[in-house]
């Protein structure tokens, strides 16, 4: 769905939020070997096309562990509507992919509508592509990861407060001297919205790994040695803890290839 007005809008790969959690007990869970995928969808709430993106993305995720999903809402088509996760910054980091990807693009719309989905920051697919979208995965699994990811959370030292400790170590000499975003995201996750007005109106929304918040610091790696980063967020008591999860991820930022991505929860399953 082809936005309004697409304006002038910062070209960045990432954009800095604040970011919450509440308390539960600190436990380190390094990434795997494995390759874990990043899939963003740019979506909104004022759209009649994302409900059935989110669905799909959903499924995805169910079924299958190896993909870290995140919706990002953005805020061009908040009239009539406002989107609750709408944020400025989500719409941002959608026009960075605009403005720098390489391959084919819609000759209207570019990159810069929703539903649309990029995967590993490389692959673009519509948001209600479910084949596409699966097969862009696949091919996103066989690259080895270039990057471990440790992420240690920290949410009992002072109340209201949540910190994340994040150890990247490069697996190879690849990355050696370009600069690469350390990301953490928060996410959601099945977080019913009824819409009063729009495209949308009348329905109840079922958002599937909302963005809820994002911090990030730019690395660079000389060596093989690992670099570490502390995020420090403040917490949000009226989110369920129950369904927040931290998405950290390692992204080239020139090329906006991502090389790793980690999924943290923010309680310790029992």
């Amino acid at each position: 769905m082809k936005p309004a007005e697409i304006g002038t809008l910062a070209v960045a790969i990432l954009t800095l939020l604040g970011l919450t959690c509440s308390e539960a007990q600190a436990q380190s869970r390094p990434s795997t070997s494995a390759r874990v995928v990043l899939v963003e969808l740019f979506t909104s709430q004022g759209c009649d096309m994302c409900p059935t993106a989110e669905k799909i993305l959903g499924e995805l995720a169910d079924s299958n562990r190896s993909v870290a999903p995140i919706a990002l809402h953005v805020d061009y088509f908040n009239k009539p509507w406002k989107d609750p996760f709408s944020d400025r910054l989500f719409s941002d980091r959608q026009m960075s992919y605009h403005k720098t990807y390489k391959g084919k693009k819609d000759p209207q719309l570019g990159l810069y509508y929703t539903p649309m989905i990029m995967v590993d920051g490389m692959s673009t697919v519509n948001g209600r592509d479910p084949v596409r979208l699966r097969a862009a995965v696949a091919s996103a699994r066989k690259k080895p990861p270039s990057v471990n990811i440790q992420a240690t959370p920290d949410l009992k030292s002072v109340a209201g407060k949540f910190r994340l400790v994040v150890s990247v170590t490069p697996v190879n000499e690849r990355l050696k001297g370009r600069d690469q975003l350390l990301c953490a995201i928060i996410r959601d996750d099945k977080v019913l919205t009824e819409v009063e007005s729009g495209e949308n109106h009348g329905k109840t929304l079922n958002n599937r790994f909302p963005a809820r918040k994002m911090k990030f610091e730019t690395i660079r790696f000389e060596s093989k040695s690992a670099q570490e980063i502390t995020f420090d967020f403040e917490s949000d008591s009226a989110w369920d803890q129950s369904k927040l999860s931290v998405v950290v991820f390692v992204q080239d930022v020139t090329t906006g290839e991502v090389h790793q991505t980690a999924v943290i929860p923010v309680s310790p399953k029992s």
